[in-house]
């Protein structure tokens, strides 16, 4: 009777924890693949959302169809030989429609067995093709060259990328100190640069001062010695005897002339 009992117990149990084990719950987004052993084998009509009753025998297999991201830390070494850590997300889903090959081939574990690895591996081959300064202005770039990798890479393996997206990157300390002291020695020659730019441009000023300058004295000299040679010219004894007697201040005009063919004149309020 006992033995009935405990008969009876262990049967109940493994009964119900096949039923517990035999479905499924295929929720939104999510799809499934039955496999019969014994019977169809793998089936190639995706299950969608429902709760699904099997054998115990059979399984299940569930995908999501939603996007799915997965965050990968690497550490890379860039094209002038510094070593720095590069934080990169990448965006992908099954192809729905190849679910059957995805499992025959890979299984629900794709991401782990094809994807990470070569997601790691485009990260540092495209990385290393820059220098390390220049990294965080060139993400963009980075990025996209790194999809199109991948999207080469894993066009037979039945996932669909949306982006890669590089997060953050982190430089040691001593890479810090190095790239803040580069950075203010660039400065320091930007500075210089412009110092001596505008020396340059006050020296040209200056020049093209004293030039007018020198100019304008040329020129006033060379009036001064037209003017001078003009009057000198102008200057006869008839003209000097002219002006002599035209001078209101003579008060008296004695002829003969004088030594130098000019009237004598005598001023009376002259001492």
């Amino acid at each position: 009777m006992n033995r009935r009992f405990i008969f009876q117990k262990i049967t109940i149990g493994m009964l119900s924890g096949f039923a517990l084990n035999c479905f499924s719950v295929i929720g939104p987004g999510e799809v499934g693949l039955m496999f019969r052993p014994y019977g169809s084998g793998l089936s190639q009509k995706p299950y969608e959302s429902s709760v699904q009753f099997y054998l115990p025998w059979n399984t299940m297999y569930k995908f999501s169809t939603q996007w799915q991201s997965y965050k990968e830390k690497v550490e890379v070494l860039t094209r002038d030989d510094l070593t720095i850590a590069v934080t990169a997300d990448i965006i992908i889903r099954p192809k729905q429609n190849e679910l059957f090959d995805l499992q025959m081939e890979l299984g629900t574990d794709y991401y782990g067995k094809v994807v990470k690895p070569q997601f790691r591996t485009a990260i540092r081959n495209i990385l290393s093709a820059y220098n390390m300064v220049s990294i965080s202005k060139e993400t963009p770039n980075v990025s996209a060259q790194i999809k199109k990798s991948l999207i080469e890479k894993l066009k037979d393996k039945h996932v669909e990328i949306d982006d890669v997206i590089i997060d953050d990157v982190e430089y040691s300390p001593s890479i810090l100190k190095a790239i803040e002291g580069k950075l203010t020695k660039q400065q320091e020659q930007e500075q210089m640069k412009f110092e001596i730019n505008i020396a340059k441009k006050d020296a040209e000023i200056q020049a093209i001062t004293a030039e007018g300058r020198a100019k304008a004295i040329l020129l006033e000299a060379e009036a001064q010695a037209k003017a001078q040679k003009l009057i000198s010219e102008s200057l006869t004894p008839k003209y000097i005897q002219l002006k002599a007697m035209e001078n209101p201040n003579n008060k008296l005009i004695f002829m003969p002339n004088g030594k130098d063919g000019l009237p004598i004149l005598i001023n009376p309020e002259s001492k």
